[in-house]
């Protein structure tokens, strides 16, 4: 992972952090989910408790097949995240711990997913096939 410090305390900072927000979006959308993690990781600089762009961040990672750094910074969003957006989060750390065979956490995870939440459904799609996963082990 890009080393990460606190420049919080610049004065331009919430802009800076937008600023290589947007283009870490630019270049995720582009597919080039390693400038897109530079990019967010940079965003990051300026403001280190910002839960989106560590879930950007989480999301490059899961992208480039990296789960343990993708776990890591879906757990950073989670100590961030405001309640209305904490089910996406769930929902991508539950994935992420799947595909290291973490089958009994993803579970956990899933569970927590609201049913009024968008990502509901998928979410008992992957509920159904982890608790298979454990039975199979």
């Amino acid at each position: 992972m890009i080393e990460i410090t606190d420049r919080s305390k610049h004065p331009d900072a919430s802009d800076r952090n937008h600023a290589a927000y947007g283009r870490g979006v630019v270049h995720y959308k582009a597919t080039n989910f390693y400038m897109a993690a530079q990019a967010f990781s940079e965003s990051l600089e300026y403001w280190l408790e910002d839960p989106q762009a560590w879930f950007a961040l989480g999301n490059c990672y899961d992208e480039i097949e990296k789960p343990k750094k993708a776990e890591a910074c879906y757990r950073k969003s989670l100590e961030y995240s405001p309640d209305e957006s904490i089910q996406d989060v769930y929902y991508n750390l539950a994935n992420g711990l799947y595909d290291q065979g973490r089958y009994s956490e993803a579970i956990e995870l899933y569970k927590k997913i609201l049913p009024e939440s968008s990502i509901y459904k998928k979410a008992q799609t992957n509920l159904a096939l982890a608790e298979n996963s454990v039975e199979d082990n």
